[in-house]
């Protein structure tokens, strides 16, 4: 005899849970917040970073296009070298001119470095919005 398998609360909880996580390890800018880097000889601001990679605005690229990058992230409690660079590939372009990439060649410490900005970037914000909840 053959039992169908029924889906429990607890199934369905793990499949939400892991459709939001992208965003809990992603820091989008916002306001007076930003970071810029020069792609391909072209300076683009980013719109958002994980360890996975970023999306900028950028007019005059294509698919694939590829290029080594430096950025220089100002992140809190952190000692040592401030310099990331990266190889960035464009995966995907969306139809409003925002490029997707990630990138490549990377280390694991250079992994643990963006993961840290994210972190500390995510807290400078709860704390900067919870002081604004107070005034």
């Amino acid at each position: 005899m053959f039992w169908k398998k029924t889906k429990t609360a607890t199934d369905s909880f793990e499949l939400k849970e892991e459709t939001d996580q992208r965003e809990a390890f992603r820091y989008v800018f916002k306001g007076d917040r930003h970071l810029s880097m020069i792609f391909k000889e072209t300076s683009v601001q980013i719109l958002d970073i994980s360890a996975g990679g970023i999306a900028f605005k950028g007019e005059g690229f294509r698919r694939y296009d590829a290029d080594q990058i430096s950025l220089f992230l100002d992140i809190p409690n952190f000692r040592g070298d401030i310099t990331f660079s990266a190889r960035l590939r464009i995966l995907n372009i969306t139809g409003n001119g925002i490029c997707h990439c990630i990138f490549e060649n990377c280390t694991i410490e250079k992994y643990e470095m963006i993961h840290k900005y994210v972190l500390e970037m995510q807290k400078n914000e709860m704390i900067s919005n919870s002081k604004k909840q107070m005034i």
